[in-house]
């Protein structure tokens, strides 16, 4: 909140203008046309009633004959016939169209900058929640500022032809209008203000609703839901937030009634209703110094420039609050890696030796949760990191993919630091599965591709040399299928009459499967198959995989990744009897390290803890 008190007037209609610099920038000539008709339509009203009026009138007591009344109707008619024709293409094609275009083009702005800011953000609650704000903001609140600069040029061009003719008729009328003007303008400011006080005071709350919400519809939670007494628990907490909005709308709700009714009531009111048409019929039937014709020309005039500038008082306010909203969109925009990143790039097959030297770590402003961490993998070795929840494994694969820069030591691929090399092109150089790893709404080859390009791949070296010594073609679909049947997904594969076209999920497609923890496992693990990469990292990727699939998926991953460096995280250490060496970690730090043998002949705790798995085994 503190931020948002601080923004100027003057910088939150610099964010109108930034939005509306975009409408301009990406569709110069609707925008053009959408002005011409917001500007036409007001002049259009003017002339059909206010001028209408008072040209028929002045004609009957001037004694004008029947034909002049006729063709000037007749004028009125052509304009409003064109009114009519044009609305009908801006508001069923033109507006909507344009509006759609618009709300894609801010939404891949906004998750481009998502996909391309540090990990360390989504650590951070208040980036995260401007994220998920200026998601949600973001299209609605380009129409709504499309719709509110709509009626900001329909009201200004009311108050111009409006305003002239009372500076023609009666100038010192206009001044009843502006006193009003001011009072409803201050007022409106001050209820946009405490509207926007009171959205960012329950924005906390209603996300924790928004949580209690899904956890209620979302099928992800129906098994636990319905097998454990936990629902009423739910309610409970969700009934005490709902506690909480009651304060926070009273708090709010009698500031605005107050100051709306005021800021309605007199200049409205009391100014334009009562004061100004008693000064009316004062200038008409005692000075005689106005027409019929222009006297009621004038009171009509007189309600379209109330009504104008009333809503123009209400748009200012609206404007601001636009502002306040935008500038979320633009904070988060305008956000910058933190990662250091270089120009130089790396190619695979140059890959050689990544070292870990002296690295210590901490998230944020917390504990390091790594001290001084030594390590080495070079090509072809695989590597064992294993240590009990919380020793830090995880955050040491993070840091070796360069989601997070180190704060003391570096991390060094063929003895260049990784910060020299581009982020992405030093990316490139591996193939990982997490433990939380993530099936998509899409098609099993999306779901094994990830959007890697064909023209990345590099089919001479892809799949190592179990794929060449089959001698299947360096096809796409053929390369999918291949990572896929390495995976262990070849034989649930063949049971699926569109293959790898099968859409994954039923949320958009109802002929979309879903598919079982160690098969969703499969998929994802079949995507380190199938990119082109040296060195390949596994945390806890058979976690969903009972022992027998994980020692022959671990047997084929070590065959067909022969030539690869292998770094992998796994709780079952009779996985890491194929490493070439293993990193034992406890509270941040390299306590044990060596291969399987060395290190159960040196008992320690790397031996007592595979020894206590061994029995479990045993027993079982």
């Amino acid at each position: 909140m503190e931020k948002e008190k601080h923004i100027t007037l003057a910088r939150s209609y610099a964010n109108i203008l930034f939005m509306l610099r975009i409408v301009m920038k990406k569709m110069p000539g609707f925008f053009v046309i959408f002005c011409l008709y917001h500007i036409y339509c007001s002049v259009e009203i003017f002339i059909e009633f206010t001028v209408t009026m008072k040209y028929l009138l002045d004609l009957i007591a001037s004694d004008g004959t029947f034909g002049e009344a006729l063709h000037f109707l007749m004028f009125i008619l052509s304009l409003v016939m064109f009114k009519l024709v044009w609305a009908a293409i801006m508001e069923n094609y033109l507006t909507p169209v344009a509006k759609e275009k618009l709300k894609m083009y801010l939404q891949m702005e906004l998750y481009g900058k998502a996909a391309s800011l540090d990990l360390e953000r989504y650590d951070n609650p208040k980036y995260y929640n401007e994220f998920v704000w200026s998601i949600h903001e973001a299209g609605s609140r380009m129409e709504q500022i499309l719709s509110d600069f709509a009626s900001l040029l329909a009201h200004l061009t009311r108050i111009a032809t409006n305003g002239i003719f009372f500076l023609t008729f009666d100038a010192f009328g206009i001044v009843f209008v502006l006193l009003g003007l001011l009072i409803n303008i201050a007022a409106n400011s001050r209820i946009g203000r405490i509207q926007f006080a009171k959205d960012a005071e329950l924005k906390p709350v209603e996300r924790k609703r928004s949580y209690f919400n899904r956890i209620f519809y979302l099928s992800d939670y129906a098994k636990e839901l319905r097998l454990n007494p936990l629902a009423d628990r739910l309610k409970e907490e969700f009934h005490e937030a709902n506690s909480q909005v009651y304060p926070i709308v009273n708090k709010y709700g009698w500031k605005q009634m107050l100051v709306g009714f005021l800021g309605d009531f007199i200049p409205n009111d009391l100014l334009s209703n009562i004061v100004y048409l008693g000064y009316l019929v004062y200038k008409t039937v005692v000075l005689k110094v106005l027409s019929y014709g222009s006297t009621m020309a004038l009171f009509s005039a007189s309600s379209s420039l109330e009504r104008s500038l009333r809503s123009l008082s209400q748009l200012f306010p609206k404007f601001e609050q636009h502002g306040l909203y935008v500038e979320k969109i633009r904070t988060f925009l305008a956000f910058e890696s933190n990662l250091q990143t270089g120009e130089e790039t790396l190619a695979a097959e140059d890959f050689r030796e990544l070292t870990v030297e002296g690295v210590s770590f901490a998230y944020g402003d917390n504990d390091d949760v790594l001290h001084d961490i030594n390590m080495s993998v070079k090509s072809g070795e695989k590597i064992a990191i294993v240590g009990y929840n919380g020793a830090g494994k995880s955050t040491l694969i993070k840091l070796l993919l360069h989601l997070y820069d180190v704060n003391s030591g570096a991390i060094k691929v063929n003895g260049r630091d990784i910060r020299n090399f581009n982020k992405d092109s030093y990316r490139e150089l591996f193939a990982s599965v997490f433990q939380d790893y993530k099936i998509f709404a899409a098609t099993i080859q999306d779901n094994v591709q990830m959007g890697t390009s064909p023209n990345a791949q590099q089919p001479a070296h892809s799949f190592s040399d179990i794929r060449k010594s089959t001698g299947d073609a360096a096809t796409e679909e053929s390369a999918i299928r291949h990572a896929l049947t390495e995976s262990g997904f070849k034989e649930r594969l063949s049971t699926l009459p569109k293959g790898i076209h099968t859409p994954l999920t039923r949320e958009f497609d109802e002929e979309g499967i879903n598919l079982s923890g160690g098969e969703a496992q499969k998929i994802a693990i079949a995507r380190t198959f199938y990119k082109y990469c040296p060195v390949i990292i596994l945390d806890e990727p058979s976690s969903a995989l009972d022992p027998i699939s994980e020692y022959h998926l671990n047997e084929t991953m070590l065959k067909a990744a022969e030539h690869k460096a292998v770094i992998f995280i796994s709780h079952r250490l009779s996985s890491t009897v194929m490493a070439d060496r293993i990193y034992m970690l406890e509270n941040g730090r390299i306590i044990e390290c060596g291969s399987h043998s060395a290190l159960m002949e040196q008992n320690g705790k790397y031996a007592e803890m595979f020894r206590l798995q061994a029995e479990k085994y045993q027993q079982m």
